[in-house]
């Protein structure tokens, strides 16, 4: 059983958890990189798996265009440093055409949802905090500070605030900045406030003391906060979280609690989920480490990138490391495999898969060709190679239409891979025909190139050929330097080149043998 599907049957049979709303929410305080969608694809995939049991289920994604701007990505460091400390609602955009600096991020994040089929409703946490719709909660929060403060301390260890904390900031009146004020007293009715010029490193208060309601959007209650208050508001029943905020002690374990003691609002259904990787580390917008969210389908089709985070259990980290690796071309083959596993009937757990993993309509049953990614990128770097021709002698009939669909967006991803993401070894291509450079092989060199066809001929392995080619060299007395050139000049005509086996075992077999004969005489 997949896993989404085991969480949905946990939720119903539990009973707990009417009605099913899940949920999922982010800051657009930037470009999202791919490691941000995780949550929301693990999010469709649980209201995926709901609809599919039979239950009706709601899926909504809450935009908190309500948080400051305390941090700028890189190009907007300097042009936009004097909006430090606004709401991002009351931010103006970096491009026109947008109300607002949250309404331009925030389009670009729906933009990725509606590629990768992610089906969440879109609410702005700054209309509900203006519609009054936390009015409620602001009260009962500010109502209970101490009791707030005393759970921080519980569950996470951190010291009590300054007396007379209060768990809320308002816009100020005078400069409009929100992450800059101080609420220190509450009388039931207003609060009073003040601006401070030093309370944070990242931002200058303008001094102003005052007193508002903080009613009706004139402020928010701070991140863990506002966190539980959003599923009391709302109604949210399942909401997951990641690692960094689901660790022990952290954010995730004090919304909760605030839901037992101060909210009076049953926990929703709830798990954390692991990180995504790249390079072994974790993915940063800030820090500009990562592929950008919206650059996910521009490398490969949209099936693909939602596959990404479908395969994968939540509980499982996701290494996505493209530069210089084969990792997409072996992405390709596992779709395909759940793909064939989908039509065949073979494997419950791949077919399932390969359903979730699909944008809109789920292809028929039918038996399918499907032309391999890393076949494409090599003969895309051959001369006068026709792909339809050879894909048709591969299947050994004319492709169908739905087949010839799936070539030419191959074709464009491969184009793609091979320019910006493919290893050393696979640009490097094998020359169309002897090269002119060979002639350079001396005798020593050309009775190598004969010894190695056996060792090619047997070869599936290429840890295992490249060990041979090794030892070949020493038992025959040729420097492995001198054996290597060997190999480089009869196939690209050059001295030196990428990992031998690896390369050599790219190209079809039959044609790398004939080079070898040809170049050993």
């Amino acid at each position: 059983m997949h896993w989404a599907d085991k969480i949905a049957q946990e939720i119903v049979s539990s009973g707990k958890y009417k009605p099913y709303w899940v949920d999922d929410m982010k800051t657009p305080s930037g470009f999202a990189h791919v490691g941000s969608l995780r949550g929301p694809l693990i999010h469709s995939l649980i209201f995926r798996a709901l609809k599919d049991v039979g239950v009706e289920a709601r899926f909504t994604f809450v935009i908190n265009d309500f948080d400051t701007v305390d941090e700028l990505p890189s190009d907007l460091k300097e042009s936009f440093a004097k909006y430090m400390g606004f709401p991002l609602r009351a931010t103006p955009s970096p491009k026109d055409g947008y109300k607002s600096y949250a309404e331009y991020f925030a389009q670009d994040f729906k933009n990725n949802f509606k590629d990768l089929g992610v089906e969440a409703q879109f609410l702005s946490s700054w209309d509900m905090y203006h519609e009054g719709k936390f009015d409620e909660v602001i009260k009962m929060a500010l109502d209970s500070s101490e009791k707030i403060q005393d759970i921080y301390q519980k569950i996470s260890g951190s010291r009590k605030k300054e007396k007379g904390w209060l768990p809320f900031q308002v816009i100020c009146e005078n400069c409009g900045k929100l992450g800059t004020t101080r609420v220190y007293a509450w009388d039931g009715k207003e609060v009073s406030y003040k601006c401070e010029p030093n309370m944070v490193a990242w931002a200058k208060g303008c001094g102003h003391e005052g007193k508002i309601s903080p009613f009706g959007g004139k402020g928010k209650l701070p991140w863990k906060v506002d966190w539980a208050a959003h599923w009391k508001v709302m109604g949210v029943t399942i909401e997951a979280a990641g690692k960094d905020h689901a660790s022990k002690g952290g954010s995730y374990d004090i919304a909760l609690t605030l839901c037992d003691e101060v909210f009076g609002y049953p926990r929703p259904f709830n798990f954390g989920y692991e990180f995504f990787l790249i390079g072994g580390k974790k993915m940063s917008s800030s820090k500009g480490l990562g592929l950008k969210a919206h650059d996910l389908v521009k490398i490969m089709p949209a099936e693909l990138g939602r596959f990404v985070f479908t395969r994968t259990n939540y509980k499982e980290q996701i290494e996505f490391d493209l530069m210089g690796t084969m990792a997409i071309p072996d992405l390709f083959d596992e779709y395909d495999e759940a793909w064939q596993a989908y039509v065949a009937g073979t494997d419950e757990n791949l077919a399932r898969t390969f359903i979730l993993s699909q944008i809109s309509e789920v292809p028929a049953k039918n038996p399918i060709f499907l032309p391999r990614f890393r076949d494409i990128a090599n003969y895309l770097q051959l001369p006068d190679v026709d792909l339809l021709k050879k894909f048709e002698e591969g299947k050994g009939s004319p492709l169908s239409e739905k087949e010839k669909e799936i070539l030419k967006e191959r074709e464009k991803y491969a184009k793609v891979w091979l320019e910006n993401y493919a290893p050393e070894e696979f640009r490097e291509q094998m020359s169309g025909k002897l090269p002119v450079e060979a002639k350079k092989l001396s005798s020593e060199q050309k009775s190598y190139l004969g010894k190695i066809i056996k060792l090619v001929d047997k070869a599936s392995n290429p840890d295992d050929l490249q060990k041979d080619l090794y030892e070949l060299s020493k038992e025959t007395g040729i420097k492995t330097k001198e054996a290597f050139s060997a190999i480089y000049l009869a196939f690209i005509g050059k001295d030196h080149g990428p990992r031998a086996a690896w390369f050599l075992l790219q190209y079809p077999k039959g044609k790398v043998l004939a080079r070898l004969k040809e170049a050993s005489k």
